[in-house]
């Protein structure tokens, strides 16, 4: 079976031998180099002798002194000394009979400069001639073959050049075959798992495929896939622990709820039955009446149970946010005490996409929650805004998913303020709770602050609640402007 680990030691290891191969090469040419160099001093050597037979070949015609035979035999000797060692060089330029010449020439050249100094002056003049003419064949060998070997070196910088480029253009591509190797069996397995895993947690899949048979992706997937078998049957377990706690509150908020009306009742019904019809008609009136006041009681506060839990579909309309409102109020101000007055202040010339009843709800709760906690003024002000301009300094109080108002173009942000006592510190983080409650035992249900939540959760808004300094309590909505159905 592949691996990842195998891939990647693979490549690796080739990319290495392939650095080697690549430096070997240089190497080679630097050493091949070098050895045209060195044999070309050999070369050199000879054309600086040949040069220096002629100086002093000239020094001895014009002068007359002896002395100069001892040096051109010196260096008719380091001219042959070159010659044959230098052997490799010059039979790489020259060819033999040219290399034979050039010896029968230093040879020639020796013979008669020894014979010059034997000969009597008058004598000396057709030497002369004959020794000059040796030399310019010497010079012009020598000349000719510098030249030669000047043109050899040349010829090995091209062919080095020539080689190190095509070296170095086979590394560059085996380079990029290696990159498109691990993009291709590497990179793309694991950029296929990221999509998988994006997929995973959007919940378009329900777990991983393999995007690869290597080894490390095969392990990774089994285990990913294994744990989240495993967080599921959790989650399963979770959701029923859960559900079972979630009825327990319910069962223990309903008991509680319906214990006070179905207590009076049963006195009131004990009552009736202890004195039967000996019972003065009135009190007896006024038992069955408040037997019938205390069902009629446990029923509002069922029907209020159901409207929290059973979430009927929204019938959302654009409606003119000033009209919505203004609707609201004149719905509860007939359910507030006379001394209660409700100012409805600013408002933008906006539309709002909304179900009427739903948040004729939420007012209704709002304000009847500020007249039953004691406030005598409450203030309603709207505005056009933006998330980030209306946003609350401390987000600890507020409930709602702030994500469709946050990316909204432009928001509806609702001030609700009242001069009431406030709110404990301790109770702002649990008012949204369902049967939370700071009325005594018949007097509330504590599930109007909860229905205000969900509602404007159905508008994909949020809802948060503060103490003001001056006192009394402002709650903040803020729902986003156009048409929320798009968000859904």
């Amino acid at each position: 079976m592949s691996s990842l680990r195998g891939k990647i030691l693979t490549t690796y290891s080739f990319s290495k031998a392939v650095l080697l191969i690549f430096a070997g090469v240089v190497f080679a040419d630097l050493y091949y180099l070098r050895t045209q160099i060195v044999a070309g001093e050999s070369v050199h050597a000879f054309r600086e002798a040949s040069a220096e037979i002629r100086r002093e070949e000239k020094n001895l015609f014009l002068y007359h002194e002896m002395s100069n035979i001892d040096q051109v035999h010196k260096q008719l000797e380091a001219a042959a000394a070159a010659l044959h060692t230098g052997e490799r060089a010059f039979s790489g330029i020259a060819t033999s009979k040219e290399l034979k010449r050039a010896d029968q020439l230093l040879q020639l050249y020796d013979v008669h400069f020894q014979q010059y100094a034997a000969l009597e002056p008058d004598a000396r003049t057709d030497r002369q001639r004959v020794i000059r003419k040796l030399g310019r064949e010497l010079s012009d060998l020598a000349e000719d073959f510098s030249r030669r070997e000047r043109n050899e070196l040349a010829n090995a910088v091209q062919v080095a050049g020539r080689t190190l480029m095509a070296t170095f253009l086979t590394v560059l591509l085996l380079g990029i075959g290696s990159a498109f190797f691990m993009v291709r069996q590497v990179v793309r397995p694991l950029r296929k798992l990221e999509l998988q895993l994006d997929a995973l947690a959007e919940g378009h899949e329900q777990q991983l495929t393999l995007p690869s048979q290597d080894q490390e992706i095969q392990s990774f997937v089994h285990h990913f896939n294994a744990m989240l078998q495993r967080l599921r049957v959790q989650q399963n377990q979770l959701r029923h622990h859960e559900k079972a706690a979630a009825l327990g509150v319910l069962v223990s908020g309903v008991a509680h709820e319906l214990n006070n009306p179905l207590s009076n009742i049963s006195t009131s019904v004990q009552l009736l039955m202890e004195d039967g019809e000996t019972a003065d008609p009135a009190l007896r009136r006024q038992w069955l009446s408040h037997i019938d006041g205390e069902s009629e009681r446990a029923r509002r506060i069922v029907r209020r149970l159901l409207d929290s839990v059973r979430q009927p579909k929204l019938h959302q309309q654009e409606h003119n946010i000033y009209d919505l409102i203004q609707a609201s109020l004149n719905l509860v101000k007939r359910q507030l005490p006379s001394s209660v007055a409700v100012h409805f202040g600013a408002s933008p010339d906006r539309t709002l996409w909304a179900d009427r009843e739903r948040i004729h709800q939420v007012f209704i709760n709002l304000l009847k929650n500020a007249a039953d906690a004691g406030a005598t003024q409450i203030t309603i002000n709207a505005f056009e805004t933006s998330w980030q301009d209306s946003m609350p300094s401390s987000t600890d109080h507020l409930v709602g998913d702030i994500s469709p108002v946050s990316h909204a173009d432009s928001v509806l942000h609702i001030q609700i303020d009242d001069n009431g006592p406030g709110i404990e510190p301790s109770h702002l983080a649990q008012i949204f709770n369902p049967f939370f409650t700071t009325h005594s035992a018949g007097d509330g249900t504590g599930l109007g602050l909860y229905l205000v939540e969900e509602i404007i959760s159905e508008h994909y808004g949020c809802i948060a609640a503060e103490n003001l300094p001056e006192g009394g309590t402002r709650f903040s909505i803020w729902l986003p402007l156009g048409n929320t159905q798009e968000v859904a």
